[in-house]
């Protein structure tokens, strides 16, 4: 992994888009002051995440952004841009190329992005550390800033010495660990509190649910009992029920066939009245018809006598004509006798027989006397064909008399049989009726009953409902007939316990479950944060361990390595680092002020657990150039200052070397010698780390591989001029 590319745009001096290709070695980046070079170095700073203005060089965070000249007005936004090679994918991204993108408005938004996507300042800050890039004040060194490396301290030079060897990661860890372990401790102390507050109410509580535990359990056996008992009173009412139920519906199914055949007999008595009705008004009829035909009769009969009579004047008066009178009158006195016996039989004989006995009447009349002629009989054929008309009609109304009488008798016949019929239907009726109505007040005596076993039934659903609180519980269990005849006093005494035990409060139940259930949850989370601090622990003592090994394996080869480039730098001398622990006296017997030692909090028990004894807090630099007795560093000169941080900064480069180095005119102080004698160490590492040097120094550019020049236009804004040296040497060749 190296940096691939720089890209500008509206940072500082850079107003146009300018970009800085770089390639593995050292390159070089050359100009006249105040053109603009160091802000190449600012911009790798700025885009690495550095949040100091101080050393940015500015006052707000706003001046990173191009001001703008007499001749250019000023932009909105600065923009930088790294492009980093990740074939090697030291870079923990899925990515060749990442590009960190950082951008700044005037408005004071901001956005950082890793390959065009936002992300926040701590993701790039964790893919950088992740990277083996240390602190920027570190990976890029800025101008001027050089010596501040061996100055800052022991505790800073420890810091940068942890940084090289990679350890920082495990002490954000370590320090998240406390952080956690602090907190978890807080808590476990909050929940101790708490339990310790919480544990005498659940005491308390607990006796009085134990006591309505068992007035709950007396209740249960009540109400088993109870059940019990209106199981058995429930089944002995509802088994009477069935059987009034049952017997209720025989009863009213046969008051249903009896109101059915009931039904039928009235259809059939009407149906028979109607008919006999109709009888009688026929036999009405034929009274009348036959009175018509009687009235007829006698009319007939009266104009025949009349006819008869005329006939007999007129045959008198013809026999007076013909006959002698003393012969004429004896054979009329006996024509005349046997006419009036034959018109007396009129009465007794049909008019058949009296036509017949005239016929001989006449007959014999004719043979005692001589007929007269034609002309001296009676010349009225109308009489006699009136006679004969009213005789025909005389026989019809008489034999239709007879028809009738006989329809009449034969309907009064009908009509007495019926009349007998309709007697016993009539009887068969009321018996029917009777046992109907007798039904129905069988009927109506269970309806009562069952109205009474309802009501009981009800009471008996009320008082369940009462006693034991449910509107309809299940008591298919307990019904049965023979019960426990003691049950009734078991019950009683079992109600006066409860009384004597008194009423359950609900309230109290339930702040005992709830407290229960929080006690419960508590003492699992104290159980949890007890393990989490157990872990932490455990957590903090192996990262304790992994960074006092790698910070000693760091330590001792930093430290042989920065004895070795002090010689080379100072053409001899000596140079070492020393430990400085937390005790008054170190193995080298230097006295120093006591150093305060970080107290970590810890409640597990009680107990303030403090840090270790003899515990390293820095790192002493002492330097001793050729021919001088000087250990202090403070009593270097600059340059012997200057050289003396380039040899620890070569040291730890050599030991833990960084993807990439900025360094802005560290060797600004160093004379000419001292400058062959860095750029040769310089080069000697370039192989391992890509160097990005801003420099004056002719020897630096000599080993540089590619050189950028940067120019300041009179609008001022910086450009860019750039060479590859290999190229320029075949160019000049």
């Amino acid at each position: 992994m190296y940096l691939k590319r720089l890209e500008l745009h509206g940072f500082k001096s850079f107003a146009h888009k300018t970009a800085l290709d770089f390639d593995p070695g050292m390159t070089a980046v050359v100009g006249p002051n105040g053109s603009g070079k160091s802000n190449v170095a600012d911009a790798l700073r700025w885009v690495m995440g550095e949040q100091s203005l101080k050393l940015l060089r500015g006052k707000k965070s706003e001046d990173v952004i191009f001001a703008g000249s007499d001749k250019k007005s000023k932009l909105s936004m600065a923009e930088v841009s790294l492009s980093f090679d990740n074939r090697d994918h030291k870079i923990p991204l899925e990515y060749s190329e990442v590009v960190i993108t950082r951008r700044l408005y005037r408005n004071g938004e901001s956005d950082y992005l890793i390959n065009n996507q936002k992300v926040r300042l701590l993701d790039v800050v964790d893919v950088l550390i992740r990277s083996g890039f240390g602190a920027t004040n570190y990976a890029v060194i800025g101008q001027g800033t050089i010596d501040l490396l061996i100055l800052a301290g022991p505790s800073e030079i420890k810091n940068l010495i942890e940084e090289a060897s990679g350890v920082k990661p495990y002490y954000i860890k370590r320090d998240k660990s406390l952080r956690r372990l602090e907190q978890t401790s807080e808590n476990l102390s909050k929940v101790s509190a708490l339990l310790q507050e919480i544990e005498p109410r659940l005491r308390s509580l607990k006796r009085q649910a134990k006591r309505m535990e068992e007035r709950e359990a007396l209740s249960l056996e009540l109400a088993n009992l109870q059940k019990e008992y209106f199981g058995s009173q429930a089944f002995l009412l509802e088994t009477e029920l069935s059987a009034v139920t049952e017997s209720l519906a025989v009863k009213a199914k046969s008051i249903q066939h009896l109101d059915q055949e009931i039904s039928a007999f009235q259809k059939t008595l009407e149906k028979e009245e109607q008919q006999s009705g109709r009888a009688n008004n026929f036999i009405e009829e034929l009274d009348q018809k036959l009175k018509g035909l009687e009235d007829e009769k006698l009319s007939l009969l009266e104009q025949l006598a009349e006819i008869r009579g005329k006939l007999k004047l007129e045959l008198s008066n013809i026999l007076a004509n013909n006959f002698s009178l003393e012969n004429f009158s004896r054979k009329f006195s006996e024509f005349k006798h046997s006419f009036e016996a034959i018109l007396d039989s009129l009465q007794a004989d049909s008019i058949k027989e009296v036509n017949k006995k005239l016929r001989e009447l006449v007959g014999n009349f004719g043979k005692f006397f001589e007929i007269p002629s034609q002309d001296s009989k009676p010349a009225n054929n109308e009489l006699l064909n009136q006679k004969k008309v009213l005789d025909a009609r005389l026989e019809l109304i008489v034999k239709n008399i007879h028809e009738q009488n006989a329809a009449k008798s034969k309907l009064l016949a009908e009509e007495k049989q019926k009349k007998g019929f309709l007697t016993e239907e009539e009887r068969k009726y009321r018996t029917k009726t009777s046992e109907l109505t007798r039904l129905k007040d069988e009927q109506n005596l269970i309806l009562v009953a069952k109205a009474k076993l309802d009501t009981k039934l009800e009471g008996l659903h009320k008082e369940i409902h009462e006693a034991l609180g449910q509107v309809s519980p299940d008591l298919a269990k307990y019904k049965k007939i023979h019960i426990d005849p003691n049950l009734p006093n078991q019950i009683s005494r079992l109600k006066h316990q409860l009384e004597l035990a008194g009423g359950i409060d609900e309230a109290t139940l339930t702040e005992y479950r709830e407290t229960q259930e929080r006690f419960d949850y508590l003492i699992s989370q104290s159980e949890d944060l007890n393990k989490a601090v157990v872990d932490l622990k455990n957590v903090i003592e192996e990262l304790d361990q992994i960074i006092k090994k790698q910070f000693s394996e760091a330590y001792d080869k930093i430290s042989t390595s920065f004895s070795e480039y002090f010689r080379i730098l100072f053409n001899g001398g000596r140079a070492q680092m020393t430990l400085l622990r937390a005790a008054k006296d170190t193995e080298e017997g230097v006295a120093d002020a006591e150093l305060e030692t970080e107290v970590k909090q810890s409640h597990i028990d009680g107990i303030k657990q403090k840090k270790q004894p003899q515990e390293i807090v820095g790192i002493e630099i002492r330097a001793t150039p050729p021919g001088k007795k000087l250990a202090s560093i403070a009593a270097l000169s600059g340059g012997e200052r200057a050289l003396t941080a380039i040899a620890m900064l070569c040291a730890m480069l050599a030991s833990y070397p960084s993807p990439f180095v900025v360094l802005d005119e560290v060797d600004a102080a160093l004379d000419e010698a001292n400058s062959i004698r860095f750029a040769k160490i310089l080069e000697t590492l370039a192989h391992q780390t890509q160097f990005i040097t801003i420099t004056h120094n002719r020897e630096t550019m000599r080993q540089a591989h590619t050189l950028y020049g940067v120019t300041m236009s009179e609008e001022g804004i910086s450009k860019i001029l750039s060479i590859k040296l290999d190229k320029a040497e075949a160019i000049a060749q």
